[in-house]
């Protein structure tokens, strides 16, 4: 929770979404924002905790467009996981 800690109080809100949910995994969609400016990325998950299928930046709108912030660290935080490792098919 550390990084996400460091990025909340630089003012940063963070929206983390759960859809799709089947046999295999899941979707979950990252919004981190800062006023009107913001960034989203989706993560395809696998239910075995810590790996994912896919990941993409879906939209980002502002200064969003332009962060380099680490999506990984923050979906780690929120699942409570060193690293986020993809599945190789």
């Amino acid at each position: 929770m550390k990084y996400t800690e460091e990025l909340k109080n630089k003012g940063f809100e963070f929206k983390i979404r759960k859809e799709c949910i089947n046999s295999e995994g899941y979707d979950l969609y990252l919004k981190i924002s800062k006023g009107d400016s913001y960034s989203e990325s989706f993560y395809s998950m696998s239910h075995s905790k810590g790996y994912y299928f896919t990941s993409d930046y879906t939209d980002c709108h502002g200064e969003g467009c332009d962060w380099d912030l680490d999506d990984e660290q923050v979906l780690c935080d929120y699942l409570g996981i060193e690293e986020l490792k993809e599945i190789n098919n």
